[in-house]
């Protein structure tokens, strides 16, 4: 069981609901997230699971602010965040990043390399020009990209060089929570093993905490400490890793296994 002071970030009782109006003009609530609650401790990585329409990546954008969730509370490093304060929402940035499925749609095709990873930066008017730059280099050293690459635009990159840059601009502005939404999904075989390795070697030394939101259960598998399971909006079943996957409680989650032959 996770220790209070160990949790960096934790989500109580979220609700989201959309608004659908058919042809007739009449209104539907849609529940996208029913009174959803986790925690995460700092420098593990959460792994959240389900079929598509589940939820799982509408959490994510409620708590990066993309999406205005409709009740519920969102606390990072201790401290819930006020939705409707700019420096809320300034600090959440900061500390808060998101690497996105498809690489190629979340880079400005204008932008090189270096200057894709360095916008992220404006999140950090504490730092000068100088230390900017470095970060930049920093980071791309760190995720493994030549020199040779790092003036080229984003089409001139593989998918998987170009998410190692996703993963280089995430970590740039030093945050202490990453979302991987669907991070190996467009990814081949083996460059899906090399960027898990990756983001495991920069978890384990930097300390960050990820929240792996993935269909790909044995991807899930084998990154993660603790899984939870979602479907039509609710939280099914939670628990560690392994424990979930040798004696998964729920048929939803035994369904998924056996789908998955895991």
């Amino acid at each position: 069981m996770s220790k209070i002071e160990d949790i960096i970030f934790e989500v109580r009782n979220l609700t989201k609901y959309f608004r659908s109006v058919d042809i007739y003009g009449h209104t539907e609530i849609i529940k996208a997230l029913d009174n959803i609650s986790f925690s995460v401790r700092l420098g593990h990585t959460l792994g959240i699971v389900g079929e598509s329409g589940s939820g799982k990546s509408t959490i994510g954008r409620c708590v990066l602010g993309l999406t205005k969730l409709s009740s519920g509370e969102i606390i990072l490093g201790g401290e819930k965040i006020n939705y409707n304060r700019n420096k809320d929402i300034n600090n959440l940035r900061r500390k808060t990043q998101i690497v996105f499925q498809n690489p190629q749609r979340s880079f400005n095709p204008v932008y090189n390399i270096r200057n894709s990873v360095g916008e992220t930066l404006n999140v950090r008017p504490d730092w000068s020009k100088t230390q900017r730059l470095q970060r930049i280099e920093e980071v791309l050293d760190a995720v493994k990209i030549n020199e040779e690459l790092r003036n080229r635009r984003p089409e001139q990159l593989s998918g998987g060089q170009l998410q190692r840059v996703a993963i280089a601009r995430a970590i740039a502005p030093e945050p202490s929570l990453i979302f991987l939404d669907e991070p190996t999904s467009s990814l081949d075989l083996s460059v899906r093993r090399e960027v898990l390795s990756l983001l495991d070697e920069l978890q384990n030394n930097l300390q960050i905490t990820y929240v792996f939101v993935s269909h790909d259960l044995e991807v899930v598998r084998a990154i993660t400490n603790n899984i939870i399971v979602m479907y039509r909006g609710v939280i099914v079943e939670k628990g560690a890793s392994e424990d979930l996957f040798n004696n998964p409680s729920h048929p939803y989650t035994q369904n998924l296994l056996a789908a998955s032959k895991l």
